[in-house]
């Protein structure tokens, strides 16, 4: 399937029935899954390979009502099912993966949260959360600055560069709020949210951030914003499939997958030297 296909399917649906499409792709991969409930929403938890410490890559499938909820943030659904069927034909089972579909993302990281407040963040190295990331060649990530370390964070960075894909570190977005917030709060400190981006996306943002130390109003900062393509349709109802593209999704997901086969590379010589 090609994903912008598995992305129309999303496209408008109700938050319930976007959590049962997920489903129905997970029992076609014949993939285990537990369900979180809490008393607003409901998160998909995936687990795979045996290692005691996982690395988590996470999405949430909650669209804001007026959008159809395309790029924000199937997008990002469809990255993880692909990583998930990456593993599936690999035979790295010595793996420790752990992949999030989060509830309520858009009304308070309330999926997310309540998954840290259930079940903390002990058994995890770090955490790559993805927002946005069917448009654009490069990627964005934060809220991180120069001083920023670690060692997925740092993977991630070193093979976005050998695959010759540009990669900027922003401490701030035009909101840092996304699920990677409750982890980092709880300690996680490799945690970070990944959006795939543009050279028109990176020169609004400049112009955004300085706009915004002369102290501009909101509807200038709004008008500024608008000029980035992925906040074109952002929130909209032409926030639709049919606008994405499928590169986008398939260089997200093997940068991602290539990030955890390299941070599992290094801790397994790290075991081996000792």
């Amino acid at each position: 399937m090609m994903y912008r296909q598995l992305i129309q399917q999303l496209d408008n649906k109700s938050n319930p029935e976007r959590l049962d499409i997920i489903i129905r792709q997970l029992h076609d991969l014949e993939v285990s899954y537990q369900k979180q409930e809490y008393p607003t929403g409901t998160n998909l938890i995936v687990d795979l390979g045996q290692a005691e410490k996982r690395i988590g890559v996470s999405s949430h499938f909650d669209r804001v009502q007026n959008s159809a909820g395309a790029n924000d943030n199937a997008s990002a659904i469809a990255v993880c099912i692909d990583i998930i069927k990456t593993f599936k034909n690999s035979t790295n089972n010595d793996f420790g993966l752990r992949v999030f579909f989060f509830d309520e993302e858009e009304t308070g990281l309330k999926g997310s949260t309540a998954y840290v407040n259930e079940h903390g963040i002990k058994d995890l190295i770090g955490l790559m959360n993805m927002e946005l990331v069917g448009l654009g060649n490069k990627f964005a990530v934060w809220p991180v600055n120069e001083n920023t370390s670690g060692e997925i964070l740092t993977s991630f960075e070193s093979v976005s560069k050998q695959k010759k894909i540009v990669t900027k570190r922003f401490d701030r977005i035009v909101t840092n709020t996304a699920d990677h917030l409750p982890f980092q709060k709880a300690g996680l400190k490799d945690s970070f949210t990944i959006t795939c981006i543009s050279d028109k996306d990176i020169e609004t943002a400049q112009h955004y951030f300085k706009a915004m130390e002369f102290e501009v109003d909101k509807q200038t900062l709004s008008d500024i914003l608008s000029a980035a393509p992925i906040f074109e349709h952002y929130h909209k109802p032409t926030d639709t499939f049919d606008r994405l593209k499928e590169d986008s999704i398939l260089m997200t997901s093997a940068t991602i997958w290539e990030t955890i086969t390299a941070v599992h590379k290094m801790a397994g010589n790290s075991k081996h030297k000792s």
